[in-house]
């Protein structure tokens, strides 16, 4: 799992450049009604991923165990779907994704305060 670093800072800077988009498309309509989604996904998809994907780099042992690739996915499903989902529940839309999209992203923290604590020698 020594890809691992990289595709969480692949799938961050890909999210980060989506939320640019997004950032401009309303800069350009001046329409703001979905800034909470475009935050969302910033932070969650980019800001979260990278952090993540740097930790894995500084600590190569915890990026080669069994959890750091369900990290991978459960993040990846939070990533993918905060944005869109709080975009719905703010448009009227329903709330169910951003509900699916925020126990992911929680779990996936979660699993990320473990895996620190876990490998604390590692940075100490």
């Amino acid at each position: 799992m020594k890809a691992l670093p990289f595709w969480f800072i692949a799938v961050g800077a890909v999210l980060a450049l989506l939320g640019m988009a997004w950032g401009i498309q309303m800069a350009i309509t001046q329409d703001h009604t979905l800034s909470p989604g475009h935050a969302h996904n910033n932070l969650v998809g980019f800001v979260t991923m990278v952090i993540y994907g740097v930790y894995y780099k500084l600590v190569p042992a915890a990026a080669q165990t069994r959890l750091a690739l369900v990290h991978f996915w459960v993040a990846l499903l939070g990533a993918l779907t905060i944005g869109i989902g709080v975009a719905m529940a703010t448009s009227g839309q329903g709330e169910w994704l951003a509900q699916v999209a925020s126990i992911a992203t929680i779990i996936g923290m979660a699993i990320f305060v473990y895996t620190i604590v876990r490998h604390r020698a590692a940075l100490a």
